[in-house]
């Protein structure tokens, strides 16, 4: 049985978030979508860039690497050299005095007959005369026997085996399809198209990064506010000249609070936006009015996000608003004892 083998050469409007969001969507079920989406486009990337860099590879080894490092590939077609060379390994060779050979070296080389086929086997007998013509036996080490004839290496040079690539031939053969082919020829080009077009209609834009750092912002100045500041409601009562006034303005304040924020969670569940808007700004203002910083800034993102038809971003507001709620009511009513007492 011979191992025939053949050279290898390459194959040549944002959507309008006020539209009503169905009552029955579960806080956080956009982002656990939105979440499920990043990681499916992560994972995308990935096999993507894999598949990329391994073209780049495999181009470099086969078309390039020969030429600059002055090597050759070969694909094994069958099994005679195994189970050091299997069916669909590439066999990298490089050229070698016939002078410098020795029994058990691997070489490529023509055989003297027939078609004079390509053929990787290992050396068994081996005689170099003065003017340098070796003549060879070999034998595929999965073989029997030997091969019947003895080949006459002139010109003073053979292809030495120097290493494997295992089931890289497969591939290059898979490659050589012409279905696989037509669907490279075309297909490719047209999946990177739809990627770049993808990819200008997904950026975020400048403006959207700077809106995401000055939120930050936002965000660690609002940690170091309080959740209640009485020197608001002193100015009230300086501008009302009536501290009782005043008193009664926080202690409505302090009545109607969660009525407040369950409106605009209502509205929030329904998609009403300008239920939503209206709400938010009664309770920033009168927040503002009676010392609730740190509420009305939570009040400030969502106004914000409602501006921007950004309806995750209202909800997250309008959690945080209703997450703050207990905080801010223990403070008002022990601000409310103090006063009384």
């Amino acid at each position: 049985m011979t191992a025939s083998l053949f050279r290898d050469t390459p194959p040549v409007t944002r959507a309008d978030a006020t539209t009503a969001t169905p009552a029955t969507e579960k806080p956080g079920t956009r982002d656990k979508h939105g979440t499920g989406s990043r990681i499916a486009r992560s994972f995308v990337r990935l096999i993507t860039t894999t598949l990329m860099v391994a073209a780049v590879v495999a181009f470099l080894f086969l078309a390039v690497g020969p030429r600059v490092f002055g090597y050759e590939t070969s694909t094994m077609l069958t099994g005679s050299m195994s189970p050091l060379i299997n069916p669909g390994d590439v066999v990298v060779t490089v050229p070698v005095a016939v002078r410098d050979l020795k029994v058990g070296d691997i070489i490529t080389y023509h055989i003297p007959v027939e078609d004079q086929r390509v053929e990787t086997h290992r050396i068994i007998d081996l005689a170099v005369n003065s003017q340098g013509t070796a003549t060879v036996r070999t034998k595929g080490d999965a073989n029997n026997g030997a091969d019947p004839l003895t080949a006459t290496l002139a010109g003073g040079h053979v292809d030495r085996q120097v290493f494997t690539v295992p089931y890289l031939g497969n591939a290059i053969r898979a490659l050589r399809d012409p279905v696989v082919l037509k669907v490279l020829m075309y297909g490719a080009p047209a999946a990177l198209v739809v990627m770049v077009l993808v990819s200008i209609w997904r950026k975020k834009p400048e403006h959207d990064d700077a809106a995401s750092q000055a939120l930050r912002v936002d965000r660690r100045a609002e940690r170091l506010l309080p959740a209640f500041d009485r020197r608001p409601l002193k100015r009230l009562a300086r501008e009302l000249r009536s501290k009782e006034a005043a008193g009664n303005f926080a202690a409505t304040y302090t009545r109607m609070l969660p009525q407040r924020v369950d409106r605009i969670s209502d509205a929030l569940s329904t998609g009403n936006s300008e239920l939503a808007m209206n709400a938010v700004l009664s309770l920033k203002t009168s927040s503002s009015m009676v010392g609730a910083l740190r509420m009305e800034q939570h009040c400030v993102r969502l106004e914000r996000a409602l501006v921007m038809t950004d309806h995750t971003a209202a909800v997250e507001a309008g959690e945080e608003i209703r997450r703050h709620l207990p905080q801010l009511e223990k403070a008002l009513v022990a601000t409310n004892a103090r006063r009384a007492a």
